[in-house]
């Protein structure tokens, strides 16, 4: 019996989850750009499977069915505009937010070369995402803030990812664009006008963030905290090894671009990296005071939850 005893205590620092058959969570994320910056690297690097998870990256179509399908069951977390879980959470979706990937909202809107201030917008055609992704939510606050009605002023269509947008904005068939990095450097050195810098406007807005089901969260506890650290190292690892990082970018975005790559890490690293993945109940204010009423007061409840955080 001793010799059992002795025998499992000598294995024991061989059967750390590491070298044991990990477990494979699916993370969906919405859209193969920057703002996956983190999760490319944590998976690159084999951060989570040091801890015992697998991670299975999978893209979506856009925020609005990604998070249908981590309400299907498809998938344990999504990677996705705040806007889209706060929207179906109010449709009764359990679904909620459990951690920030990105707070200011990279996006610029660009103009064609005669578009040049929000005022040459009217009668023309935006180019977003989709409907009802954060491009698309911050668009139209901004445009009503002046003065301009996006259902009768102008038309916004969804024209895909922001490599789609920039062919679009340079062929003539959209008058302006929501860009993400890199493709608004690509823009503006072509002589196209920066008309909003959505980043610059200091807004109280969450942009990206990792969401669940509440139910799977509540079963999963312990699995839900070791994803949420293994991720927080790669948003350290990714702040800390710019050439790994490149080449996870270059890999997941499919950008082979050495001066866009390097523009990319720079602009994540110095603007965008999360110092925190807490999400401030204030981070939800914008989109809760454009959205339809909550009952008597706004409770961030429904759509918040920090449990789970490192």
């Amino acid at each position: 019996m001793k010799a059992f005893v002795l025998a499992a205590v000598v294995c024991l620092p061989f059967l750390t989850p590491s070298r044991l058959s990990a477990q494979k969570i699916t993370i969906l994320y919405s859209n193969a750009t920057f703002t996956g910056t983190a999760l490319f690297v944590a998976k690159d690097a084999g951060l989570c499977k040091q801890k015992g998870l697998e991670l299975e990256l999978v893209l979506g179509g856009g925020s609005a069915p990604t998070v249908g399908a981590v309400l299907g069951g498809y998938a344990q977390f999504i990677q996705v505009s705040a806007s889209s879980i706060v929207n179906a959470a109010m449709q009764g979706g359990p679904v909620v937010i459990v951690a920030k990937v990105m707070g200011p909202p990279p996006y610029k809107l660009v103009g064609g070369i005669s578009v040049k201030r929000v005022g040459d917008l009217k009668g023309k055609k935006i180019g977003v995402n989709r409907f009802g992704g954060a491009p698309d939510f911050l668009l139209r606050h901004v445009l009503a803030k002046n003065r301009l009605d996006a259902q009768k002023d102008l038309a916004i269509l969804q024209t895909g990812d922001p490599a789609a947008r920039l062919v679009s904005l340079f062929s003539g068939a959209l008058d302006a664009a929501m860009l993400l990095v890199p493709e608004e450097k690509v823009a503006v050195e072509k002589g196209y006008p920066v008309i909003i810098d959505f980043a610059a406007l200091g807004l109280p807005y969450v942009n990206i963030v990792f969401g669940a089901y509440k139910k799977f969260l509540e079963e999963n506890p312990a699995l839900v905290k070791t994803f949420l650290g293994c991720y927080w190292e790669g948003v350290k690892k990714a702040k800390a090894d710019p050439e790994f990082t490149k080449k996870a970018l270059a890999r997941w975005t499919r950008t082979s671009d050495s001066s866009l790559l390097d523009y990319t890490y720079k602009s994540w690293r110095a603007d965008y990296a999360p110092e925190s993945l807490k999400v401030e109940s204030k981070e939800l204010d914008l989109l809760l005071e454009s959205a339809p009423k909550l009952g008597t007061r706004r409770d961030t409840s429904q759509f918040l939850d920090t449990r789970y955080l490192p």
